[in-house]
């Protein structure tokens, strides 16, 4: 984020002051870089990795906090590719060759400027034109370009894209469907200010170049206007946008988190992340849990969280959580009663087993539910003798508490006599 936010960087000039909610989350930017690198390097068999990281709202990459000088998301995310690499050498005798290059870019000339200015004071400017890409233009008007650069690297297209905008429409949804479209592993971490366009939404809006931007017609539009007669309408609205999402970005995977500004909560916005593997969500789902009282996510524990139920009050049982031990112990309860319901659904329809990676996958995208929950919540189910847990070869998992993405899972008995369900249902 840039200008817009009071952010703004001229070579000589003060610094800006980083708000408090850009500090968390360029440490989540910061920390997926690292647990990326560490996923895809953990086989013995990788010997070099070729990754792509995209700041398309680089800005200056420095600001001021509590007085001190901190790095921006360029700085850190160098930083952040540097320290990984070092541990991946000393984790393996034959070391892995980390082959990054970066493209920041930033629509405003002082900001290049500084970027640049800094780059080179801090001993990378040798590397401005190598392996360090300065853009100065529109995010959207490169990223064609961007995407033929990845192309052209390999075969893999491992690319991250930070796309940390203000507002809500920098970022069409037609450039982003386009980075999925086109790319074999691309991932995108979008801030979408979705308080702002919630509050701002009104007929005069039907038809603006902000809306298009997103793929929001007049019947969309309409349809959230009557939206906010209703009860819980924010919330409803809120997740209305996000299954729109979700439809129109062409990716399987999403992890959606609300980020609260300094002033008030009438600012939220989401940071969001689309990948099109389960292994990406899993990861990104990891750090925001391990990020406690930093993020929030709004809805119900478990799977199917964000559904909007209109017999219900919508504030019934709502996380609002800040990913602690409370929100996960209520997860957990919750993800045994409805992982025991779907398996007791799926035995009366006739369905076979299911396995870790289709119930993830199937679920994830409206829960904070992540890898570890599943499986305490199948541990619970299997040592009530209420399911099996098989390898793809059939052995059964009888001990494990750790499953594999491939274990298939079934009842163990006839359906009626699922302990658990009743239990629960009693």
């Amino acid at each position: 984020m840039a200008a817009s936010l009071g952010y703004d960087w001229i070579v000589g000039g003060a610094l800006p002051e980083l708000g408090r909610h850009s500090v968390a989350k360029h440490e989540i930017f910061d920390r997926y870089v690292g647990a990326y690198i560490q996923t895809l390097t953990k086989s013995h068999r990788v010997r070099e990795l070729n990754l792509t990281i995209v700041d398309g709202f680089c800005g200056g990459g420095r600001y001021l906090l509590d007085g001190s000088e901190v790095d921006g998301s360029p700085l850190r995310m160098l930083a952040s590719v540097e320290r990984a690499q070092l541990e991946v050498a000393a984790a393996r005798a034959r070391g892995v060759e980390i082959k990054a290059d970066f493209v920041f870019v930033d629509a405003n000339s002082n900001h290049v400027d500084f970027l640049r200015d800094l780059l080179e004071r801090e001993g990378h400017g040798a590397r401005i034109g190598r392996d360090i890409h300065i853009v100065p233009s529109k995010f959207e008007d490169v990223a064609g370009e961007v995407i033929e650069r990845i192309r052209k690297k390999g075969t893999a297209h491992r690319s991250l894209f930070f796309l940390d905008q203000y507002g809500w429409s920098a970022v069409t949804f037609a450039t982003i469907r386009g980075i999925m479209g086109a790319l074999l592993n691309p991932e995108v971490v979008l801030t979408f200010m979705v308080d702002n366009l919630v509050n701002l939404l009104n007929d005069r809006m039907i038809g603006t170049a902000g809306l298009a931007a997103i793929d929001l017609d007049r019947d969309d539009v309409r349809d959230m206007l009557q939206m906010k007669e209703m009860r819980g309408w924010k919330r409803l609205i809120q997740n209305t946008l996000y299954e729109h999402i979700q439809r129109n970005t062409g990716a399987d995977y999403y992890t959606p988190f609300f980020i609260h500004p300094d002033g008030g909560s009438n600012r939220d916005y989401w940071l969001l992340h689309l990948s099109k593997h389960h292994q990406a969500r899993e990861e990104m789902g990891k750090i925001h849990w391990s990020m406690e009282n930093t993020f929030e996510h709004f809805g119900r524990a478990g799977f199917n969280s964000l559904g909007f139920q209109p017999d219900q009050d919508v504030r019934e049982d709502m996380l609002d959580f800040g990913f602690n031990d409370n929100a996960r112990t209520r997860s957990e309860v919750a993800v045994v009663d409805q992982l025991a319901r779907m398996l007791h659904a799926r035995a009366l329809a006739g369905a076979g087993p299911l396995t870790k990676k289709a119930l993830f996958a199937s679920h994830c995208n409206e829960a904070p539910v992540i890898a570890s929950i599943v499986d305490a919540a199948l541990v619970q189910l299997r040592e009530a003798k209420d399911v099996m847990i098989a390898a793809p070869t059939g052995a059964l998992r009888r001990s494990v508490r750790k499953f594999d993405w491939n274990d298939e899972i079934s009842l163990s008995r006839q359906p009626g006599l699922f302990s658990v369900f009743d239990r629960q249902a009693a």
